[in-house]
C-alpha cells in the first residue's frame, strides 16, 4: 500500500476504519500516564480521529499527524476555530487552537518537533504499516523521543489475517519493536465476540537508546487509520 493507495480511499470517503467515537481504550487508561494537562501528545496516523478532541478537551497540545491532506481538511473544516497554514519541505502545517496538524509523512518529522513531545497515543498507526515497515517505525520514534516520554498503544488480533490495514499485532510483536528502548506494561486484554483480541500497552521510554540505525528510506509506506 502506497500513497496512491490512501489518496483513493480517502477520495472515495472509504473510511470504514474511521471510529464515529472516542476509543473507549483511550478514555479508561490514558490516566495511568500521569501527565500534566499541559502535556504535548503526538497522535501518529491520526485521520480524522475524534480521539484527538478528547485529548484536547484534556488540556493537552497536540500534534496530529497524517499523509492525506485530505484528512487534514476534514478534521479542521469540522471545527469552528480559525487555522493558520504553512509548509515546511514536504508538510503542510495546519495550527489551530492547541492543534498542530501536519499532512505528511510522519518520517519527514523534525528531530526538534518530536523532541518536545511528552506522549504518543496510538491506536492507528503501528497496525497500519506493514512488518516491514513497522522496524523502522518503532526505532525512529525511539530516537526521536526524549527519555521518560510515554505511549499508550492500542493493538489488535484478528483470527485471520487481513490483507490491508488494520493489520495484526501481537504482544510478542510489541515486545521485539519496543522492548530494547522502552518500559512495557500490558494494562489490558480482552477477547471480542467477533473473535478479535485488542490490547493496551503503557510504554516509556529508556535511556539511553539501544543501538539501532534507521534506513534512509523508511518512510516510503507509512500509512493512516483512524
Amino acid at each position: 500500500m502506497d500513497r496512491s493507495y490512501w489518496e483513493v480511499v480517502w477520495r472515495d470517503d472509504d473510511l470504514g476504519f474511521h471510529q464515529p467515537q472516542v476509543n473507549r481504550h483511550l478514555q479508561r487508561f490514558w490516566s495511568r500516564l500521569k501527565l500534566a494537562p499541559e502535556s504535548r501528545v503526538l497522535v501518529p496516523l491520526c485521520g480524522k480521529s475524534l480521539d484527538m478532541d478528547w485529548l484536547l478537551s484534556e488540556g493537552h497540545e497536540v500534534i496530529g499527524v497524517d499523509l492525506s491532506e485530505k484528512a487534514q481538511q476534514d478534521y479542521l473544516a469540522s471545527h469552528a476555530e480559525p487555522v493558520r497554514y504553512a509548509e515546511e519541505n514536504s508538510l503542510k502545517l495546519a495550527w489551530q487552537g492547541r492543534l498542530l496538524f501536519v499532512a505528511g509523512d510522519v518520517f519527514h518529522l523534525k528531530q526538534e518537533m518530536l523532541r518536545s513531545v511528552d506522549a504518543v497515543y496510538d491506536r492507528a498507526a503501528l497496525v497500519a504499516l506493514p512488518k516491514a515497515v513497522r522496524q523502522n517505525y518503532a526505532l525512529f520514534l525511539a530516537q526521536c523521543l526524549k527519555p521518560g516520554a510515554k505511549m499508550l498503544l492500542v493493538t489488535r488480533q484478528a483470527p485471520e489475517a487481513r490483507q490491508s490495514p488494520p493489520f495484526n499485532l501481537t504482544a510478542a510483536e510489541v515486545d521485539e519493536l519496543y522492548g530494547g528502548n522502552f518500559r512495557i506494561e500490558c494494562l489490558h486484554r480482552e477477547e471480542r465476540e467477533d473473535g478479535v483480541v485488542e490490547e493496551v500497552f503503557m510504554l516509556k521510554r529508556k535511556a539511553p537508546l539501544a543501538a539501532g540505525r534507521l534506513p534512509v528510506e523508511a518512510g516510503e509506506s507509512q500509512q493512516s487509520t483512524s
